[in-house]
């Protein structure tokens, strides 16, 4: 786990993250115990500063969970030790506060108009190449017959554009991912069953909605297909929530996520 140039793997840590396919910052809540007084200072001091988790086994290494900024830090007294609790966010700035006028000629490509709305959002192009071949299959390679200016909240004018071509988008780790509605990300479906990383039985609800606990397997990602391979589940399904818990002095370090039939 590090926070801006701190390292504070060495010290106990705790972590819950929270990611999903909505067009809003995914977030991780961090506990430290016993961070210096001027670790705790730097925290306290600073918004924003970059935070990256990552977890693994010894058997399988490190992978990076989550990537996003600091939003507030808080700091208590529990008996000997000083627990530090970091709230966190995923591009909460390109969310929440990042404006836009973009003028939009004749007939530019839809894929150029997301390209420039993901830059003015300061987020990385993710998954932005292959979306032009998905647009122009859906006869949306182009939406903008006359010329037009977008004006306004750049997520926003994210949110209107996907939802006018059939797109739906969210920001993962720092990059766009852009899906063709209710289409998977594209990549090898995982395979869940109890000798691959399922741990106890899934479960569905009444909106057939499978919620599951695995081991920290990197690829279970929103928008990825996972086939349950289990007697209470089977079949294919695409990833709606992931939410990862670890503790480096506990026994949590598991990823429970909620999918949908595919």
């Amino acid at each position: 786990m590090t926070i801006d140039t701190l390292d504070v793997s060495a010290l106990r840590c705790a972590f819950k993250t929270k990611k999903d396919l909505k067009p809003t910052p995914n977030t991780c809540e961090l506990r430290i115990w016993n961070l210096s007084a001027d670790s705790r200072k730097l925290l306290s001091a600073k918004k924003a500063l970059k935070c990256r988790v990552e977890a693994g086994y010894e058997s399988t290494g490190l992978s990076q969970i989550f990537l996003g900024e600091v939003r507030s830090a808080t700091h208590e007294v529990d008996g000997p030790d000083i627990v530090t609790e970091v709230s966190t966010g995923d591009s909460d700035q390109a969310f929440n506060a990042t404006r836009l006028h973009l003028p939009v000629g004749p007939l530019v490509p839809t894929s150029v108009v997301l390209e420039n709305i993901a830059k003015k959002l300061g987020v990385g192009k993710g998954n932005l190449a292959a979306i032009a071949p998905v647009l122009a299959s859906k006869g949306k390679a182009t939406i903008f017959g006359v010329g037009t200016a977008l004006s306004g909240s750049a997520a926003r004018a994210m949110t209107d554009l996907c939802r006018s071509a059939g797109l739906e988008w969210s920001v993962q780790d720092g990059n766009l991912q852009i899906l063709d509605l209710n289409k998977e990300l594209a990549g090898q479906a995982v395979k869940l069953s109890p000798s691959s990383g399922l741990v106890g039985s899934p479960t569905v609800d009444g909106k057939g909605v499978v919620k599951a606990k695995a081991l920290m397997i990197p690829e279970l990602t929103p928008g990825r297909l996972v086939v349950f391979d289990s007697k209470a589940v089977q079949g294919g399904y695409r990833i709606q929530v992931v939410e990862h818990t670890g503790d480096t002095h506990g026994n949590d370090w598991y990823v429970e996520i909620e999918a949908k039939k595919y």
